[in-house]
């Protein structure tokens, strides 16, 4: 079924990435499991961005690194320019990676203090195997094109650079390597908001410069409106919605979706949402609800929602949703985000 519903969703044959039946799953205490990504699928064309989003827990996260294979995921398909990457060997699989890199969400910790600004950027070229003069005229582009002076923070530490100067430094390490898929795991949550403007225009200029596609994991609705072609929202290891943002946000048809727009802040504090808010707490991944995994919050459960799963549909033109009641497009209301 999952293939039947890829083939609705490819606006191309030509995908760049493909991720089929994705599952991850992780051993917990008393042999228990820990369902983190359950059967998640989605294509991104080559120079597209696709955008991520849902709360804490959701698999957003683990849908990334799962993604490089960090850690492999427990069962499913994910191919790389028509290589399934799931099947590679150690070698293979280590050779493959300098066409996707990640870029983490903690810009400090991800870097070695122990190392200069220039090792830490040719550490991946280093064990690529490319010649010193290569890595050399490399290095300076690449830290040229973050907006940082090869020969001013060259020869500092992590420890000696800011927050945003360090993400620029994650920013160029990635891109060094001249990947075609740049996976960014809430890349800007960490960094103060007077910063986080300059590290998204940043990755937008990256990524018209080395013509990259990307995936951007965030949690933040209006940062992923405005970088994203198209928006997966997800929930408790399932894909609920997927669209393009201006339709996602004018019109959501999950009531998850609908939710998480309805609790953006608005600038006026006397002004209340007329949104329905969620109820309960986040089930547990040890033990996923049955049928939909968020019906024990959602307004419009019925006895369908606890005994069968639903699958996403296309509702409109490029807007896929898995409900089996969705919002009305009666019930549509312009969201505008601050």
């Amino acid at each position: 079924m999952a293939g039947v519903v890829m083939d609705h969703m490819r606006h191309s044959d030509k995908a760049l990435l493909r991720v089929e039946d994705l599952v991850v799953e992780f051993p917990a205490r008393r042999k228990q499991v820990v369902h983190a990504v359950s059967g998640v699928s989605f294509d991104v064309l080559e120079g597209e961005t696709l955008g991520i989003v849902g709360e804490s827990g959701c698999g957003k996260s683990t849908t990334g690194r799962a993604i490089m294979q960090l850690p492999r995921p427990t069962s499913g398909s994910v191919s790389l320019e028509g290589v399934e990457l799931t099947s590679l060997k150690d070698e293979e699989l280590r050779r493959t990676r300098t066409r996707m890199q990640l870029i983490f969400q903690d810009p400090i910790s991800s870097l070695n203090p122990r190392r200069s600004i220039k090792d830490i950027v040719a550490e991946g070229l280093t064990i690529q195997g490319v010649p010193k003069d290569v890595q050399a005229k490399r290095i300076e582009e690449v830290l040229e094109a973050v907006g940082l002076d090869p020969a001013g923070v060259g020869g500092r530490r992590p420890r000696e650079l800011s927050g945003g100067q360090c993400q620029r430094i994650c920013i160029a390490r990635a891109v060094a390597l001249e990947p075609k898929l740049l996976i960014c795991d809430e890349p800007v949550s960490a960094l103060d908001v007077s910063v986080q403007a300059q590290i998204l225009n940043l990755l937008q200029d990256m990524k018209a410069r080395y013509q990259l596609t990307m995936v951007f994991i965030a949690h933040d609705l209006a940062v992923v409106k405005n970088i994203s072609d198209r928006i997966m929202v997800m929930y408790l290891g399932k894909t609920c919605e997927i669209a393009a943002p201006d339709d996602l946000f004018a019109r959501p048809r999950h009531h998850y979706t609908s939710v998480l727009l309805n609790s953006i802040p608005q600038p006026d504090p006397r002004q209340r949402s007329k949104g329905v808010e969620i109820a309960g707490e986040l089930p547990s991944p040890l033990d996923p609800p049955s049928g939909c995994r968020f019906r024990t919050r959602c307004p419009a459960a019925t006895d369908l929602c606890a005994t069968k799963e639903p699958e996403l549909r296309e509702l409109a033109p490029g807007h896929f949703t898995a409900c089996h009641h969705p919002v009305q497009t009666g019930q549509d209301q312009e969201r505008k985000v601050p």
